[in-house]
């Protein structure tokens, strides 16, 4: 998302009726400003200080969250369901009508694995939200960026009770067979998810994060819609990174569909 999608969502609500040129001046800012001290309650109590650009892209989240298009938190920051968001929001501009849902997996099934399928999430993980979902901890050998905020590191998080020694398992293995160099550029290091209670993007049915099952990796440059040819996971150098997820018996939605190639998960499709 840069200035002039910024400027793009606030003339379709009608804030802004000037020229679509990236530049924030001042009948720009002055739509921001408004939208957000309105919305204020949703915003930390320092947005103020934050900068132009990410006063922009808060001021958007609201309205994309607003018209049913985004469900992520109003920060500022451009992540991937930002981004998403952005996607089906233009998409709509272009037709006039929401994208209707395209997730293959919604209905389609697969052999049980060692995770189970999710199909049987509820009565194997128990509900969705639970405090089980988020009671396991997966220990990273490595520091982890968070993709909507590269300045910050992590060295653990939250996920299902169930998974989280698997997880930790996987990523060692990682560790051991990839050097620092190449989980650099790779992307593995880039962490964009775990536990987040909402559906499948571009699905009518709860997504495994609901669970805590499922771990998204570097998700701007391997966005849901994309296949092999364009999602950096997907080239061949990045084979080993899905072997050690599916020796712990997770699955790759990637390798499997070939779409969503951030996206690993226990349990089967």
């Amino acid at each position: 998302m840069n200035n002039k999608d910024v400027q793009k969502i606030l003339r379709h609500r009608g804030l802004y009726s000037g020229a679509i040129d990236g530049i924030l001046g001042r009948i720009s800012m002055s739509a921001i400003a408004t939208l957000l001290y309105q919305r204020r309650a949703k915003l930390p109590n320092n947005y103020e200080m934050w900068s132009n650009e990410r006063k922009g892209i808060a001021a958007a989240q609201i309205i994309l969250s607003e018209d049913k298009f985004y469900s992520g938190i109003i920060d500022g920051l451009v992540g991937y369901e930002t981004t998403y968001a952005l996607e089906i929001f233009n998409e709509f501009l272009d037709s006039g009508k929401r994208p209707s849902s395209w997730r293959p997996d919604d209905t389609f099934t697969s052999t049980v694995g060692k995770w189970g399928s999710q199909s049987d999430m509820d009565r194997r993980y128990g509900p969705a939200g639970g405090p089980q979902c988020f009671a396991g901890r997966v220990q990273v050998p490595f520091k982890l960026k968070l993709a909507w905020d590269l300045d910050t590191t992590i060295s653990s998080f939250s996920c299902h009770e169930a998974i989280a020694r698997s997880a930790t398992a996987a990523y060692e293995k990682v560790a051991n067979e990839f050097s620092a160099q190449q989980i650099q550029e790779l992307g593995l290091n880039i962490w964009g998810g775990c536990y987040a209670f909402r559906n499948k993007r571009g699905g009518r049915t709860l997504s495994t994060h609901a669970y805590g099952l499922a771990i998204d990796t570097d998700p701007i440059r391997n966005q849901l819609r994309w296949n092999a040819t364009r999602a950096r996971l997907g080239k061949s150098d990045a084979s080993k990174w899905f072997d050690i997820w599916e020796s712990e018996g997770w699955q790759s939605l990637g390798r499997y569909r070939d779409f969503d190639w951030m996206h690993v998960q226990a349990v089967k499709v």
